[in-house]
This record gives C-alpha cells, structure tokens and sequence, in this order.
C-alpha cells in the first residue's frame, strides 16, 4: 500500500509540474505568434493635412503610368479616421492599413491586412494594382481638392478625392 501511495504522489507531482509548464509555456508561445507591426497610434499629430473622412474618388496608374478611373463594376469605399487608421475596398476585399505621415509631402502606408478572397476580373485586377500603388507610396501631391500620392521618383500612382 505504502509503494502505491508513493507512485501516487510522484503521478501527481509530475502533473503539477506539466500544469506549470504549460502555464507558461503557453502564454509565451501565444506572444511569440503575434506577428510585429507598427503602432498604430495617433500619429494624425504629424500631418498638417486633415486625411480623415470619407473620400468617394479613387484612380489608379495604368501600365501607361496615366491615372485612370476604377472601372464601372468598382464600389469603392475608403475612410479615414482620425489616428489616420484606413479602411478600403473597391468591391472585393477589405483592406486596413495606417497612413504614416512624414516630412513634409512624406508618407508611407503602414503594412496592413486584407481579407482573401479571389476576386475576379477587373475588381482583381483594380485591388492589385490598388495593393501594389500602397505599397510604393512614398509622398503625396495635392491637385486641387484631391490627393495625388506618388512614388519615390514623383510618378503618380494613386489619386482619391472626396
């Protein structure tokens, strides 16, 4: 009897310390998985140009590098808030990402999520081209009333007006 009663307890002490493990093991595990991005914190503080709101117009660069408008099928929406958080479609997907004011005419577009849908035709083709020109973002121009933003060389790729 005393022999089961001593298995017992080592059966049990090995249990706590498995729970303990696990314990730990997990919530670090869990912390390791969280994927690195940047704050996305109110740096509206920094721009002296007021992007929040809701803009109705987008045009995008053609192969040609002329601005076009999205095609007829496109639903656009894109708002941004006033930490300059932004949130956008034009049909299919639904896009997040942070404006990132710098300089002057400087900005960028925190990398951002996406939902994944396959979208076909040209709502595929305007959300890549859409995706790309975000990603090459590196200033932006104003043109009257709407925002011209543009590559590191000036070329524009993305034009939204409200």
């Amino acid at each position: 009897m005393l022999a089961a009663t001593k298995r017992m307890e080592i059966d049990m002490s090995r249990t706590a310390w498995m729970l303990a493990g696990l314990l730990f093991v997990v919530p670090a595990a869990a912390v390791a998985d969280e994927p690195e991005s940047p704050a996305m914190t109110s740096s509206a503080a920094t721009s002296s140009f007021d992007w929040a709101g809701n803009w109705t117009r987008m045009e995008l660069a053609g192969k040609d590098g002329a601005l076009q408008p999205l095609p007829a099928a496109a639903k656009l929406t894109l708002e941004v808030d006033k930490d300059l958080r932004v949130s956008l479609s034009v049909g299919c997907n639904r896009i997040g990402t942070q404006i990132m004011p710098g300089e002057g005419s400087a900005v960028t577009f925190a990398p951002g999520m996406a939902t994944r849908m396959a979208c076909p035709g040209e709502i595929g083709d305007a959300e890549q081209t859409l995706t790309d020109a975000i990603d090459k973002v590196a200033g932006y121009e104003m043109r009257g009333d709407d925002v011209v933003f543009v590559d590191a060389a000036g070329k524009p790729l993305m034009l939204i007006g409200r």
